[in-house]
């Protein structure tokens, strides 16, 4: 059962940890968790009773981290109902944990929960505990101390459970290289692969078939309700083009921003670069600049020295020509000296990370203003949308204060606004197309009950960070059944294809009965749509096949004096018949490393098996009543 914890996102307790930067945490002047506030009760476990806000504090937190993990894809992909159960599952769990702990004397003092909170650094200011800062983040993660008190002393006695259980489960030398024969364990793998698309075009359909598996899975041939919504999109893109400017306008922010339209200036330097890849090196690499620097002296060619000493191999066969570049684009010392220089000069030997440097300046190009009517275009664009983000958050606040006023209407908002009300084009609950009615949030807020049937505006929903849309139901479209003429064609490809799967199964089982007894081997079944593959030694890691036929494979029986056969099935439909001809068994890694992950997955196997085994017995003992109001409480 602590597997299924893990499951669920580490369980309740993990779930408190993850909230607030993982590890075991804090108090002062610790307050009883009968304090807290008791309302409606969601389960009882041995007569304990698990709280409505014991529940929705877990269910909240839990909900804030999926929806923070999945994003706009929360809806799609978690069940509330799913979510709940799971919630109550896991504080069941942890309340048999908590008895079982009770019973044996395993209690948590309030000096061991002070020292565990109090070493929390989360709780920590200028390196030692702070009660302030201990309030804050509670109060950030939504928790009373009460509560969080509560839960990590919970939380150090399930500690101390799983600690007895860890030391319970060890492994021995049998165990861990019993466990390497089989985790490396390879096998020798051919197959005859059936396919099922032949034997389906061979099936003969009628429309008494089709009838009647039409009358049988009416249920699939439904179209689905629909909705269309109408929608106030408030978007900072479109206010924008409705700014209206004047020319003082864009020259007063022109030169407002002066900045922003200022290229800085700009230097081409050339460098020869001797390194310096290890201290011992600086003394003779200081020796071969200076070398260098003589030669230059003597009227030698800067570039030509480049090319033939330096040591840098993205600009030596360019003369150590580094290009253009703005001040701050080089490491500090090399930076100054290119910046204090003049258009000619080469510079002294220049110690940096890289070793000594040589530095010619080359050019400069002076820092410059660009012209007002060369970035005119740039000038409005930007004034547009500085304009357009100021009117957006107020009309942006317009929108939210009316639609929820006057809930039954988008109109008052629409006039108020500016705004046209728009229609989707109608859509299920997987969504439609649109930046709209594509929307997980808004596919969430349509199908609620305040807007589907209520018939009330939605909250405001945030599409984009400069976009928003309000949302109310327009027309409902009731699911409606498919007519049989219209699927007919449908019905008769699934017929066949059906038939076609299991005329390939029946003959995969055919030739397995042929194989086991020796009647033929795979190379004498070979025909039109049974194809022989050979694969050769496939370890449990291979990517040469799908994993359901890995899966088989493992499976198995071990050949003896003959080869094992078993049949598998693939997710087209066919059919395999493998043969396992022979195996070799795994061996313990040489590798010190790899032996020690062994051995630490061997224990936590052990230990997750023991304390799944320990978990599930004291929920199989307990007297645990689940109550139907943890499926609607709020």
């Amino acid at each position: 059962m602590l597997q299924s914890i893990r499951e669920k996102s580490q369980g309740w307790i993990a779930w408190v940890i993850v909230g607030l930067i993982i590890i075991t945490f804090a108090l002062f002047g610790i307050e009883q968790y009968a304090q807290l506030e008791k309302t409606v009760v969601v389960a009882e476990v041995n007569g304990d009773e698990i709280t409505g806000n014991e529940f929705i504090s877990l269910y909240n937190r839990q909900k804030q981290r999926l929806q923070s993990q999945f994003g706009d894809m929360y809806d799609q992909i978690v069940d509330d109902k799913e979510l709940r159960s799971q919630v109550l599952d896991t504080l069941i769990e942890s309340k048999v944990i908590q008895q079982w702990a009770e019973s044996n004397n395993m209690f948590v003092s309030d000096a061991q929960l002070a020292r565990a909170i109090q070493s929390a650094d989360v709780f920590h200011k200028d390196g030692i505990f702070d009660e302030a800062t201990y309030q804050s983040v509670l109060a950030r993660n939504g928790l009373s101390a009460a509560r969080f008190e509560y839960e990590q002393r919970q939380f150090l006695a399930e500690q101390q459970f799983r600690q007895i259980t860890a030391t319970s489960a060890f492994s021995t030398d049998t165990q861990l290289e019993l466990l390497a024969r089989l985790l490396f364990q390879e096998r020798k793998l051919s197959y005859l692969r059936i396919d099922q698309r032949p034997l389906a075009k061979m099936v003969e359909v009628s429309e008494e078939q089709i009838a009647s598996f039409y009358d049988n899975n009416q249920a699939d041939f439904v179209i689905p309700e629909k909705i269309t919504l109408d929608y106030l999109l408030l978007s900072q893109d479109n206010l924008a083009k409705e700014v209206i400017i004047t020319e003082d306008d864009l020259q007063d922010y022109y030169e407002d921003n002066k900045n922003e339209f200022t290229l800085a200036e700009r230097r081409q330097a050339s460098h020869i670069l001797i390194r310096i890849d290890a201290p011992a090196q600086e003394e003779s690499a200081l020796k071969e600049i200076t070398e260098i620097q003589a030669k230059l002296a003597e009227g030698a060619s800067f570039e030509t020295l480049a090319r033939e000493r330096s040591q840098d191999p993205g600009s030596a066969s360019l003369g150590g020509d580094l290009g253009m570049f703005q001040q701050g684009m080089m490491v500090t010392e090399f930076d100054n000296a290119v910046f204090s220089m003049e258009i000619g000069q080469v510079s002294e030997p220049i110690k940096t990370d890289f070793g000594y440097h040589l530095i010619k300046l080359v050019a400069i190009e002076e820092k410059s203003t660009k012209p007002f009517e060369d970035v005119k275009a740039t000038v409005e664009e930007q004034f547009r949308l500085r304009a357009a983000e100021k009117q957006y958050f107020d009309l942006l606040e317009q929108l939210s204060t009316i639609t929820y006023e006057q809930s039954d209407s988008l109109v008052p908002a629409a006039d108020a606004i500016g705004v046209e009300i728009q229609t989707t084009q109608p859509f299920s609950r997987q969504g439609g197309e649109g930046e709209v009615a594509s929307n997980s949030k808004v596919l969430a807020a349509a199908f609620s009950e305040d807007v589907k049937k209520r018939g009330m505006n939605s909250p405001v929903i945030e599409l984009t960070p400069t976009s928003s849309v309000v949302v109310r139901i327009n027309t409902v479209i009731d699911a409606q059944q498919k007519e049989l003429a219209d699927v007919a064609s449908e019905i008769a490809k699934e017929i066949q294809r059906q038939a076609g799967v299991k005329a390939s199964s029946d003959l995969a089982k055919e030739i397995l009965a042929k194989v086991q007894t020796g009647e033929a081997t795979l190379d004498d079944l070979v025909k039109e749509g049974v194809e022989l593959k050979v694969l050769g030694w496939l370890n449990r890691e291979n990517r040469q096949v799908l994993p359901e036929v890995t899966q088989a494979l493992f499976k198995a029986p071990k050949p003896e004096d003959t080869p094992s056969y078993v049949v598998a099935t693939l997710p087209t439909g066919d059919s395999l018949v493998l043969e396992i001809s022979a195996v070799k068994e795994g061996k313990l890694p040489e590798e010190a490393g790899l032996k020690s992950q062994l051995l630490t997955a061997v224990e936590q196997v052990l230990t997750t098996s023991e304390m799944d085994a320990r978990v599930g017995a004291l929920i199989e003992q307990a007297d645990i009543d689940k109550k139907a109001v943890y499926q609607t409480i709020k």
